[in-house]
């Protein structure tokens, strides 16, 4: 690679790495303005990339772009039945997709699917931003160097959120971003407005500190008892301790969102990613069990009691699943559903067509269905549901065959990461919307390409972090 371009594609890289610190901070995103600016910094990337590209001054790696190339496209698919989504098309067609939204347009002639095409097109932009944000994972994340920075990156920011959130509620301010808070009060939020959403975030954080850590744990076997002693000492006082530090501090931040279904997810993906990795090792490993034995012991039992542990227990001991008021919202949530399961009422068109099925019984705007499955099958139809599922499941599996083939430590701390964060938001969205906020899905949507990274590049890639003899140019 030619010096200048190589320096210009670290830019490149270095700037992604600035865009996911980026994204939760302005209210997760989680507003048309910083949803367009998001969209924006990763379009922009993008371009830049495409047009270096074009010169033949980077390179795509070829042995992750030949198993990310699918995962990608099957983004892209969805992205294209979005905008499908927006085209007025014939009444006849539009009538034999869906009767329902053929019959709600009231204007003659050509119609779309979507039931609210201002919003369906806003959803297409936030979706390309995700879709370009696995791309550019692809693209630049090129050597074990860069997979630890991205992951370092990623604790970093969660930390951040972590000490920001935690901060504002035992010095008793209710600030979000730097403004005032409306919701969320005496939890913490961070720069998010939504406590479960900053739960959410802080799981992918953790999950990608955790595999980094779990990367760095010695592998040599202990010949006495003296030798694993000096071992662990050896960790308390190294540098992977601030490391330690970091998790512990995103643990204490998690509890104090008093998040129910949060932490249980957290704990509950920690639980499944450390099975996996004891399952994929070759031989039974204490050290594993050891090392996550003490995140639930350190963090949870004596970390989380001094922070808030005891109102989270009390918040689920009053739980009762038929009294939650987002329970109330599945029965008609599953009509609605039932009326446009084929091709979806329109992205971003839940808040405007679930009135309609809204019973009196639940009062006030529903702007989310509480559900991902549930709002982006209504949204967008069981196809793309289905397609996206796929998407996860076949990184949670490369992510396992990453655990199970590869021997660089890193990898298959890497893969313990997406393992954890598949697991997260499998549990989590079942009861919400964590995947309708913008900082959160692009995060996913990079952790998702982490594991076909991983798993496509070849044993020797710390020599270089561009184009090299087997890059596809």
């Amino acid at each position: 690679m030619i010096p200048a371009a190589g320096r210009l594609e670290a830019g490149l890289y270095a700037c992604l790495l600035a865009v996911l610190v980026w994204a939760p901070l302005p209210f997760a995103s989680n507003r048309v303005w910083g949803a367009m600016l998001l969209t924006s910094l990763v379009a922009a990337l993008c371009l830049a990339w495409g047009l270096l590209f074009a010169r033949g001054a980077v390179g795509l790696e070829a042995g992750v772009w030949r198993r990310g190339r699918w995962p990608l496209a099957l983004l892209c698919l969805v992205q294209l039945w979005v905008w499908l989504q927006t085209v007025n098309l014939p009444r006849e067609l539009v009538t034999l997709l869906s009767p329902l939204a053929a019959a709600w347009h009231v204007r003659e002639g050509a119609v779309p699917l979507s039931l609210d095409v201002e919003h369906t097109r806003l959803y297409l932009l936030r979706g390309l931003a995700f879709t370009g944000g696995f791309f550019l994972t692809l693209a630049l994340v090129n050597s074990a160097a860069r997979v630890r920075l991205l992951l370092q990156t990623l604790v970093l920011s969660g930390t951040l959120q972590a000490l920001y959130g935690a901060a504002m509620v035992l010095w008793g301010l209710e600030l979000g971003f730097f403004v005032e808070k409306y919701a969320g009060r005496g939890a913490a939020t961070g720069t998010f407005v939504n406590s479960n959403h900053l739960a959410g975030y802080l799981v992918l954080c953790l999950a990608a500190g955790t595999g980094l850590l779990l990367s760095r744990l010695s592998t040599g076997g202990a010949s006495s008892w003296r030798a694993a002693a000096r071992r662990w000492l050896r960790l308390m006082l190294s540098p992977k301790m601030r490391l330690r530090v970091y998790l512990a501090v995103m643990v204490i931040a998690l509890v104090m969102t008093r998040s129910r279904m949060g932490n249980i997810a957290f704990f509950l993906s920690l639980g499944v990613a450390g099975t996996v990795a004891l399952v994929a090792g070759r031989h039974f490993s204490w050290r594993i069990v050891l090392f996550l034995g003490s995140l639930f012991a350190v963090d949870l039992l004596i970390l989380g009691r001094w922070f808030g542990f005891r109102q989270l227990l009390v918040r689920l001991e009053q739980t009762v699943p038929g009294g939650e008021e987002r329970v109330e919202y599945l029965g008609p949530g599953l009509q609605y559903l039932g009326d446009f399961s084929l091709t979806g009422s329109g992205g971003g068109s839940w808040y405007g067509v679930f009135p309609n099925y809204q019973p009196q019984s639940i009062r006030g705007l529903v702007d989310h269905a509480h559900n991902d499955y549930l709002e982006f099958a209504a949204e967008l139809g069981l196809p793309a549901l289905l397609a996206l599922g796929v998407l996860v499941l076949a990184s949670a599996w490369q992510a396992w065959r990453v655990q199970r083939e590869r021997r660089h430590p890193l990898y298959r701390g890497a893969g313990f990461a997406v393992i954890m964060a598949c697991s997260w938001l499998l549990l989590h969205s079942m009861v919400d919307f964590s995947m309708q906020i913008p900082a959160n899905a692009l995060t996913a949507c990079v952790l998702l390409a982490v594991a076909w990274v991983c798993r496509g590049l070849p044993a020797d890639t710390a020599r270089r972090s561009g184009c090299s003899a087997n890059s596809v140019t």
